[in-house]
């Protein structure tokens, strides 16, 4: 059609206009709780349900890539445990002994420097992932902004003890 028939003005009503839907409040919890009513006269839910909060709401299986993801990490974990205790073995045979917090840990990518931040988080996580096992329980890693596309990544230490106060001092 032609545009010489096109009217000058926008033609609008108030419902146009609303952003948001006329539904009374309160709508959604009565069907949620119709919903649960529907699942306990079918035998997809018990009254105790309800009451017990060991038993929530049921999960939904993964699939594809979230499955993938989760069983690739839970075989790398196996894998590094495997790998720990056969240096562990090792060390036991040549009679080493391990330290439970070793004072001397100083992982490699502290200091590093990336472009942003998102990288080096993304190294952080991967750093745990492969080195879980020799990463003291107290150690923290951070992203310390530089510049304008400069982040770098520290270390410390968590501490773990509080300061003794000197009470023969106040005497």
């Amino acid at each position: 059609m032609s545009e010489q028939y096109k009217a000058g003005y926008k033609q609008s009503y108030a419902w146009w206009d609303a952003k948001g839907s006329d539904i009374p409040q309160g709508t959604y919890s009565m069907i949620n709780e119709k919903f649960k009513a529907w699942e306990q006269r079918r035998g997809f839910r018990n009254d105790e349900d309800e009451i017990n909060p060991e038993n929530p709401e049921p999960v939904k299986l993964l699939r594809g890539n979230a499955l993938r993801a989760k069983l690739a990490l839970e075989s790398k974990k196996r894998v590094l445990a495997q790998e720990a205790a056969k240096a562990a073995k090792k060390a036991a045979k040549k009679g080493l002994k391990k330290s439970e917090k070793p004072t001397n840990f100083a992982p490699d990518i502290v200091g590093k420097q990336f472009a942003s931040n998102n990288n080096a988080q993304r190294k952080i996580k991967q750093y745990i992932l492969k080195n879980h096992l020799i990463i003291p329980p107290d150690y923290e890693f951070g992203v310390n902004k530089i510049d304008w596309g400069c982040y770098e990544i520290t270390g410390i230490r968590k501490q773990t003890k509080g300061f003794k106060k000197n009470e023969n001092r106040n005497k």
